[in-house]
């Protein structure tokens, strides 16, 4: 018997034992969610990751663009607000300026708050690269203002989302976000070391 004349397992239906929860024997597939030393790296990467892995699979099948677009352009969205609101976060820390969460999703603003902390912590650093993060940012802002736009088909109003974009080229988006997550992520090392270095020094002098 060949492989066509198996029987296929039927597919997941609704039972009486299902549990979400429930742990078995493929222990290489259980995700822990208590060990990161900062969750909002679990977060932040997670949503990267998977854009990654949305755009790696559009790539190498060549189908469900039209579908998998949404949640790709989501994750990226996501990821950019979590990492502008931990980047604010940590240069205010490191600058030892007060911590005023900023309750918002809007990406513009995030930046706005965002970008005058990098250039105080890391100054003398090239600002034109800064500036083209600023015109990406913008561009995606413009695409979903209000964390809305590739969640759902229609606003509350009943008005359509995503009016006037028509096409994405998912490989060129995912590329030119990289840019944005390795500048992201760069600074975001460089804060923390710097964080870790003030605290090394601050407790090297205390019993001075």
């Amino acid at each position: 018997m060949d492989a066509s004349d198996e029987i296929a397992d039927p597919p997941p239906w609704p039972s009486n034992d299902a549990d979400l929860l429930r742990e078995e024997g493929d222990w290489w597939t259980v995700a822990c969610l208590d060990w990161p030393r900062d969750r909002w790296l679990g977060y932040i990467n997670g949503y990267w990751k998977a854009a990654g892995a949305i755009c790696d699979q559009i790539i190498s099948s060549g189908r469900d663009q039209d579908q998998l677009v949404y949640p790709f352009v989501m994750c990226w969205r996501h990821y950019v607000e979590l990492h502008l609101k931990t980047l604010i976060e940590l240069a205010r820390s490191y600058l030892d300026e007060p911590h005023v969460p900023l309750r918002t999703h809007r990406i513009d603003l995030l930046w706005q708050a965002a970008r005058p902390l990098l250039e105080r912590s890391f100054p003398g650093d090239d600002d034109s690269t800064l500036d083209d993060v600023d015109r990406v940012l913008s561009q995606l802002h413009s695409l979903d203002p209000t964390s809305e736009q590739f969640r759902y088909p229609v606003r509350n109003d009943g008005s359509a989302t995503l009016d006037g974009i028509a096409r994405i080229h998912v490989r060129n988006f995912h590329n030119v976000m990289l840019g944005i997550a390795n500048l992201l992520d760069g600074a975001d090392t460089g804060i923390r070391e710097m964080i870790d270095t003030k605290n090394e020094i601050a407790e090297y002098y205390r019993d001075w």
